[in-house]
């Protein structure tokens, strides 16, 4: 053989050889996850490891409603009866529902899905092993979209080699490596909205089969509607409650100038307007409010009165987790 057929072969190897070995191994790595974390997933993990960002919007909003700390009327529109929040997506919720602590439960679930506070769940899963890092994900795509650069480049070889008496018996190793590839291509190539690693795979599977996850009436699950709805969605609670029939409308309803553009943007803004409900803090177990906050001088909701009035320099009950105990500030 030439010179120059010698080239065109190393050439059709390295492409189809070298790209499928890449793919192979950043799948493996992919797949594998950081060390697992020891513990279980909590509420809102499980809820998006069954629906996803969605999923954590209701079941957060189903646990409100299930306390009374908000409720939603017939008209679709929820409203905060008292401002205490557990974990940043409560905060994040209770924080898009403005100055006069209501919303529309459509818009709400909309744009909350967005949230950082909610991407954080994710983090949190990805932490944990049970989820694929974003950056892990699009490397893999990467390495599938070079994958399959290297298979055409060595297939157009391969076949122009199949004219050339003396390449043929490489131009036939080079399309079964082709094969191959295209094999292994649609084996280990990234998948569309992969996520789950084998591990999270597994736990989701086992969560509406076995333990206290499989329990299919809110009376007898540990986390009550809440749980219900993080495995099972809306639909499987019982006995039915009238908040749940609103977040079924809502699914259905679309804001007429809603757009995922529109919805991101109001996400990424949502992290500063959050400070304007209150800052948490830790001490003694709860949070207060910081003089910044909604407890600030003024004005200030009531899940019962409607409104109430804050001295100056006014901080909320720390021991309540709330805004100063049933939305109201102390002096």
């Amino acid at each position: 053989m030439t010179t120059g057929i010698i080239v065109l072969s190393l050439v059709m190897f390295l492409a189809l050889l070298v790209p499928s070995a890449w793919l192979t191994v950043t799948r493996k790595r992919t797949l594998a996850g950081p060390p697992a974390v020891p513990g279980e997933p909590g509420l809102l993990e499980v809820a998006y490891l069954r629906g996803g960002p969605i999923r954590v919007v209701d079941t957060a909003i189903t646990r409100m409603c299930e306390d009374g700390r908000v409720s939603v009327n017939s008209s679709g529109e929820l409203k905060v009866e008292r401002a205490a929040a557990d974990n940043a997506v409560e905060r994040a919720l209770l924080a898009r529902c403005g100055p006069d602590w209501g919303t529309k439960l459509y818009r709400l679930r909309v744009q909350l899905q967005f949230d950082q506070a909610v991407d954080g769940v994710r983090s949190s899963l990805v932490n944990r092993g049970l989820l694929i890092s974003r950056a892990a994900e699009e490397k893999w795509k990467r390495a599938g979209e070079v994958q399959v650069g290297g298979l055409v480049v060595g297939g157009v070889i391969a076949l122009g080699l199949l004219g050339v008496p003396a390449a043929l018996p490489v131009a036939i190793v080079g399309l079964i490596l082709l094969a191959g590839g295209v094999k292994l291509r649609m084996a280990y190539g990234p998948r569309p909205k992969a996520g789950l690693t084998p591990r999270g795979q597994e736990f989701t599977d086992r969560l509406g089969r076995t333990g206290p996850w499989s329990v299919r009436t809110s009376a007898e699950h540990p986390e009550g509607v809440a749980g219900v709805v993080a495995v099972r969605d809306t639909v499987g609670p019982e006995p039915d409650q009238p908040y749940l029939h609103q977040l079924r409308l809502a699914v259905r309803t679309r804001p007429v100038t809603s757009t995922t553009a529109k919805t991101s943007k109001s996400a990424k803004s949502s992290s500063s307007s959050s400070s304007s409900y209150s800052s948490y803090s830790s001490s003694s177990g709860g949070y207060s409010c910081s003089g910044a906050s909604s407890c600030s001088s003024g004005s200030h909701h009531s899940g019962h009165s409607g409104h109430s009035s804050c001295s100056s320099g006014s901080s909320c009950s720390s021991s309540s987790s709330s805004c100063g105990g049933g939305s109201s500030c102390s002096s």
